[in-house]
Order: C-alpha cells, then structure tokens, then sequence
C-alpha cells in the first residue's frame, strides 16, 4: 500500500478510551398504584411509576479542536488537544435518564365465554444519551443534550378481547396504537473536527443569513455560529404506529368426556371447559369436554395492512428528512420486523390431550 493511503489510514484511525471514573450505572424506581373493582367482573388499576438512572453510558471525542479552530472545508484543521489529528473516543458514565409513567390497565371477565381488557400509557423520559453510541453534538457544550429521550414515546394504546362461540370456535382479537416515536435533527456534516456527523444545526435568529434551511421544524442553520442556540437532542418526532391482529380458531373434540366414565357425552363448550378455554388466555385455542382436542387456527396479523415507518431520517440536508427508508420494527422504532408493513396470515394446528387440557386449565 502506498504510504499516501497509509497516511489517510493514520489521519482517520479511531482511538477507544474507557474512563477511569466509569462505573455501573444504577436505577431508582418508585411506584404507587391504585385498584378498584367495577361491576361486570371488571377490575381497573392506575399505576404512577417514576424512574431515575444515574451514570448511564455516553461517549465523547476528547481530541476534538477548541470552538473556532477547525475549518469544515480543511481536513484536519484546527489545534489538537493530544497533539495529534484523530478522534479519541472517551467511554463514560456521565449520562441521566428521568422517566414518568402513568398506567392504566383495565380487565373485564364479561362471563365465561367474553373477556375484555384494556390498557393505556402515557410515558414522559429525558436524559442527555441513548446508550454508548451518543457523543454530545459540539464536543465543548452541553447545550441541548438534556432533551427528549429515544424512549419518549408519549401515548401507547393496547385493546384486546376474545369471545368463546358456539361450536368450540374463539375469536381473540388485539390492537396497538401508539403516538411517535423521537429521532435527532442533524446538520448533515462534521462542524467540530470530531469526525461524527451527529452536529445539530442552530435557530436561526437572522433570517437573511446564508444557508439556512426551511422545516417544519423552524428555520434551521446548517453552520452555527459561536453562541447560536442548537436545536435540542431527539427534537423531532416520527409517526405513529397502529397494528390489528386478529385469530380465529376451531377446536375437535374426540374421545369420552372428562370425568365422565360413560360413553355418553354431555355439550361441549358448556360450564367448566367454557370457563378454562377463557383462562387459557388472550390467543390460546378453545376446549372442549373431551379427552382429546384437535384445534385448528387462523392468525391475521396486521389486519388493517397498515404501513408503519421505521426510523425517521434527521439530516436536514437529506432529500428523505422527515421521512423513513425502512418499516418498522421494535416498539420504539428501532429495528425491523416482516409484518410492520404487509398483512400476514398464519395457520396453526394444536393438539391436546385430557392431561394437557387440565394442566392448562
């Protein structure tokens, strides 16, 4: 390799640092909860929990230039700490996170064969890092990394039922719906010399200057200037999610009834194997009295064929700002999962026997 390349090599090689003070972080978690019974066989329970991390884990470039010593059109401008061109990446424990729920979750037993439950939270989380892959966006100001966390996600909505019908046939039916999650805006290039493009663009407070950019989310400035106020960590918000699934299943019973040494064989789906095909829970397959049970399912997962994003795309200089390039995966954004955007139909077949039958029940 010619030493030209090997000097480029040297000029962006990334140093791992761990900070002597690192340390494990903690949590301190306090909780109050309130439960009242309600006609119908339903019970309603409010929960406030508030959470508190201290010393979570972040990053930072400790050879980054001082404010105003580095030129983004020159690569390696600017006066080096260490003396040298380069990141060094610092691991430390430094970060907060402040969390505050509010739970509601409420579960109906109608009668042995309908059952109902609900559940709602309203989530408020802040801190100054997502985890260890978070640097500061100016390497020398702290301005603006006390924002909205990753997890901020303020409203989550989940409703869910099944009904026992006639004939050993369930229904069972959930639906998830949740506001937005966070996504950082970024400037869309490296303004401080620390080789990350996590740089986020200032407020404009003079609309004639050059290269400011226009969004939804205010006039923005690519290139800050010293004392311009930054737009704060995880300012943007993506879309919200909705997913319906929805299982139909059919149960066979064959041989003699349970508890029954007759061959005569009582209605199925009656009394005590009603009320443990209910037990069973929200998705799992109706019984009947016999001592043998074949059932036959349908799943339906996103039934309503719904397109839900991924993670939202934060560079302003981005023709997709705004926007995502991937379908959704975890319930905060993150990752990806095959039926966030297409509908999906799954057939099943379970069998039972007396013994498993009265373990479940």
């Amino acid at each position: 390799m010619e030493p030209a390349a090997l000097a480029g090599f040297e000029s962006t090689q990334v140093i791992q640092e761990i900070s002597r003070s690192l340390r494990a972080s903690y949590i301190v978690q306090s909780a109050i909860t309130l439960e009242r019974q309600l006609p119908a066989n339903a019970t309603l329970a409010v929960t406030y929990t508030n959470s508190h991390r201290m010393h979570e884990f972040r990053s930072q470039d400790i050879n980054a230039p001082p404010p105003g010593a580095y030129n983004p059109s020159v690569q390696d401008s600017g006066v080096f700490p260490l003396g040298r061109p380069g990141p060094v990446e610092l691991m430390e424990s430094s970060g907060i996170y402040n969390q505050n729920q509010l739970i509601s979750n409420v579960n109906a037993k109608v009668n042995s064969g309908l059952t109902l439950s609900g559940f709602y939270v309203f989530n408020r989380a802040f801190g100054n890092t997502d985890g260890i892959g978070t640097f500061p966006a100016s390497p020398y100001s702290s301005a603006g990394e006390y924002g909205p966390a990753a997890t901020d996600v303020h409203h989550r909505v989940t409703v869910g039922g099944s009904i026992n019908l006639k004939w050993a046939v369930r229904i069972s039916a959930f639906a998830v719906v949740q506001s937005g999650a966070r996504f950082d805006i970024t400037a869309g290039g490296d303004l401080y010399g620390a080789t990350l493009f996590n740089a986020r663009p200032g407020i404009a407070t003079d609309p004639d200057k050059p290269g400011l950019i226009q969004t939804t989310y205010g006039l923005l400035d690519l290139n800050p200037s010293l004392g311009e106020p930054l737009i704060s960590r995880n300012f943007g918000r993506g879309s919200g999610q909705i997913n319906v699934n929805l299982r139909i299943a059919k149960t066979f019973g064959f041989g003699r009834e349970r508890g029954s040494t007759s061959s005569d064989s009582r209605p199925a789906n009656t009394g005590a194997a009603m009320q443990a095909a209910t037990d069973r829970g929200l998705i799992g397959s109706p019984t009947t009295a016999h001592r043998f049970n074949l059932s036959i399912g349908m799943s339906i997962r996103n039934l309503l064929n719904h397109t839900n994003s991924g993670p939202i795309i934060g560079n302003i200089t981005s023709p997709y700002f705004g926007s995502a390039n991937q379908i959704a995966g975890g319930q905060n954004g993150e990752g990806f999962y095959e039926t966030a955007n297409n509908r999906r139909l799954e057939s099943q077949i379970n069998s039972l026997s007396e013994g498993a039958a009265q373990l479940n029940a």
